[in-house]
């Protein structure tokens, strides 16, 4: 039977990562020496009988999560009991794959796998309500434009492909679009960081019945609520409503204090917030 010399791979190979049809797709290479029982072995019988090579449709690469596409045999021109194996590995999946197992061993299930992410920048448009430093956007008596201050932004985005069971269904694929982080994700502070469902495809992957859904998380270190400077016409005296006033006795826009009551004169009004979107602990996301 042949050998791997060493029972192991050499120093040499290789890994990158391309994009085909808006997927990221990780591909490797790995390099293995192996030894031949006789000059006259046949290369499918190399290919097929070395304990420890790489073997097509059923090995995974030593991160679990990209196929055995294929293996090369090229002999050594000094020896010709030596020949030099090289296997290429491929994230990139179609439905009705039919890798059923792994090499000494079971394939790592394809919905554990750790998936790969492309790092993106999208231009987006807030209106703020403070400046860099802090200071609301007001003027110098404290009072608030009649107009806000838009400004644009380019948020990266982290966009993957991630295997799921079957059983997943619809509805909870649904809820997990549109939601931001409750707490710390991944050293992004709460509420900064907005999940988005693109796509969901119920299918055959890998031989079994799987799901394969795309994701986006959008990072914006303002966080995802809604803010609004606290300004009305109104003010709270302990219960009671009081309207703002000029000197000439007319109801005029004032600034509040984000607890009802007037801000002292030639003070910015306080900052409120109003969450736009559900929160979720992300504890589905592998990323």
């Amino acid at each position: 039977m042949p050998t791997l010399i060493d029972s192991s791979e050499c120093r040499e190979g290789s890994g990158r990562i391309r994009s085909r049809g808006g997927r990221p797709v990780y591909e490797e290479t790995y390099t293995f020496v192996i030894q031949a029982d006789h000059k006259t072995q046949t290369r499918d019988v190399i290919l097929t009988t070395t304990p420890g090579l790489p073997q097509v449709g059923v090995s995974t690469s030593a991160g679990g999560f990209a196929g055995c596409v294929g293996v090369s045999l090229q002999r050594d021109p000094g020896n010709a009991l030596i020949w030099r194996a090289t296997a290429e590995f491929s994230s990139e999946v179609e439905e009705s794959s039919g890798a059923t197992g792994g090499n000494g061993g079971p394939l790592d299930p394809p919905d554990a796998w750790i998936p790969i992410y492309e790092t993106k920048f999208e231009r987006y448009q807030e209106v703020v309500t403070k400046d860099q430093s802090g200071a609301a956007i007001a003027n110098s008596a404290g009072q608030a434009f009649e107009t806000g201050l838009t400004i644009t932004r380019h948020i990266p985005i982290w966009e993957f492909f991630q295997f799921e069971a079957a059983t997943v269904s619809d509805e909870t694929i649904i809820a997990r679009s549109e939601t931001v982080n409750n707490t710390t994700f991944k050293g992004r502070a709460a509420k900064t960081l907005l999940c988005v469902v693109l796509s969901s495809v119920l299918g055959l992957f890998y031989g079994q019945r799987r799901r394969l859904t795309q994701y986006q998380l959008k990072y914006n270190s303002r966080d995802w609520r809604h803010k609004r400077l606290d300004v009305g016409t109104q003010y709270k005296s302990g219960t009671t409503l009081l309207d703002f006033t000029s000197a000439d006795g007319s109801i005029m826009l004032g600034s509040l204090d984000g607890a009802g009551a007037k801000q002292a004169a030639g003070t910015a009004p306080a900052i409120r917030n109003f969450d736009q979107y559900a929160t979720s602990t992300f504890d589905f996301l592998r990323i």
